[in-house]
């Protein structure tokens, strides 16, 4: 056990302990902060190898005095500590030293607390017991970002375009989320937000990307059929299963499966999709034999979930399953900063698409784009530009050249009733609610566009995104809507 003993640790301080030297000028200093005298140990020795300078602490109080004495580019920090919750530590230091670079150490059971630490700005974390080759794929991605501006990119081809910390902060979770490929992840967003689009790249720098990434649409699944979809069948387990089928989940063996829309799943379907993640296996239908399923489970939604568990409408098991990993897309129009890089490359990408002279946009319609709500989203604004680039006269858009109507109506409390009132000439009787006023012009839109959705958003001045919204929102379910 003399092995395992640290250098000049204190057992009678009631702050902790301290080891270390001061770092030459070209080592990279690193500070592990651990209760755990093994952890310290192990981890200590893996930095010396590595060429690190190491210090340890195994109180917040001895790691806070470090800090500011010694100013490492990199601290591990323990989700536990004696005099400290490691979660407030970590605000602490990146108030006072944002440049400071944190990883989490954390036990499986801790994963939730380590992925809400990434969100506050930790580099990625650890768990027990320690994986050091993963360990050094992490200190070479913290090399990659501290040699350059941004770190690693990605490409403009997969439609990520962005200068928000907001997409900073989210595709930098997401990427660490991506080596964690067995952890089940909820993508949260406004529709066309790119949730699909980021779940695509979470299993292509995952590694699992060799195999297959399986989308699930939630939505467009009848009910009685998406559990055959899912999990097969036997033959002769129903009227028609006349031979044995394969589903989804087990044609996806190896890769991600990604459930779509997931607040739409049935409700009597959501036990089973706990069961797979939670056990990995599953039954076809009419089988007897559980088939193991070595998949990661992706999950997207742009509903509020706890409401819908409050409703009676999702398994609450369910949500505290999916709720562990959760990368939260902000709508567009929280992160206007990257409006204007996403209109210059949509329309750079359409111009040369459809041949088109028109290259450039106007002072005007620019800030015009800028101010406007996006209750599409980032889909609302690619196919604007497609449309606009397509019917441009000249080499630049001005504001003359955006589609009429396109981005006229403003985003949810700015809805015109009493434009609508007097174009439909909706007579509303006395104390008759805003809600109720808002429903009857809806379903007079439905009604005169003979249940096209696109007819009826536009007869009212929205998007379809936004009709889609307030179908949801008001609860309006009509046979006759037709996609």
């Amino acid at each position: 056990m003399d092995k395992l003993k640290e250098a000049n640790i204190d057992k009678n301080s009631s702050t902790g302990s301290v080891s270390g030297a001061i770092a030459p000028a070209s080592q990279k200093k690193v500070l592990i902060v651990d209760d755990e005298s093994v952890i310290r140990w192990s981890l200590k020795k893996f930095f010396d190898e590595e060429g690190f300078a190491t210090t340890t602490a195994s109180s917040g109080i001895k790691a806070l005095k470090i800090i500011e004495e010694e100013d490492p580019e990199i601290v591990i920090l323990d989700v536990h500590l004696p005099d400290h919750n490691g979660l407030a530590l970590l605000k602490t230091i990146k108030e006072t030293k944002p440049d400071i670079t944190v990883i989490m150490v954390t036990g499986h059971a801790d994963v939730r607390s380590s992925v809400e630490a990434m969100k506050m700005g930790a580099l990625d974390y650890l768990e027990k017991p320690f994986d050091f080759d993963n360990l050094r794929k992490i200190l070479s991605s913290f090399s990659i970002k501290a040699e350059s501006s941004g770190g690693k990119k990605l490409s403009q081809k997969d439609d990520f375009i962005f200068s928000s910390e907001k997409m900073k902060e989210v595709l930098r979770i997401m990427e660490r989320l991506a080596t964690k490929s067995d952890v089940t992840v909820l993508v949260l967003g406004e529709s066309g937000t790119g949730k699909n689009m980021l779940c695509k790249k979470l299993h292509e720098l995952s590694p699992r990307n060799e195999m297959p990434f399986v989308e699930v649409g939630c939505v467009n699944i009848p009910d009685h059929l998406i559990e055959s979809e899912l999990f097969g069948h036997e033959k002769g387990s129903f009227t028609d299963a006349k031979n044995a089928k394969k589903g989804l989940i087990e044609m996806a063996d190896g890769g991600t499966v990604f459930l779509d829309e997931i607040g739409d799943m049935p409700y009597q379907m959501q036990p089973k999709i706990l069961s797979l993640i939670e056990e990995k296996k599953f039954r076809r239908i009419g089988g007897l034999k559980y088939i193991h399923a070595d998949v990661r489970i992706c999950t997207a939604t742009n509903r509020n979930l706890q409401e819908l568990v409050e409703a009676k409408k999702f398994r609450l098991d369910l949500f505290y399953r999916l709720n562990v990993a959760t990368i939260e897309i902000p709508p567009l129009r929280e992160r206007r900063e990257d409006i204007h890089l996403l209109v210059n490359y949509f329309l750079g990408h359409y111009s040369d698409k459809y041949q088109c002279v028109t290259k450039s946009i106007s002072p005007k319609a620019m800030n015009f784009l800028e101010e406007y709500a996006w209750p599409g989203n980032v889909r609302e604004l690619k196919n604007l530009i497609e449309k606009t680039v397509l019917f441009a006269k000249g080499e630049a858009i001005d504001i003359i050249d955006i589609p009429q109507g396109a981005v006229t109506q403003k985003y949810d409390d700015e809805f015109t009733v009493s434009a609508l009132k007097e174009k439909m000439d909706i007579e509303a009787p006395p104390g008759m609610s805003l809600k109720a006023m808002e429903e009857a012009f809806i379903k007079t839109a439905l009604k005169l566009s003979e249940g096209n959705q696109r007819k009826a958003a536009r007869l009212l001045e929205i998007s379809r995104d936004t009709l889609r919204y307030r179908l949801k929102k008001l609860g309006i379910v009509s046979k006759e809507i037709e996609d």
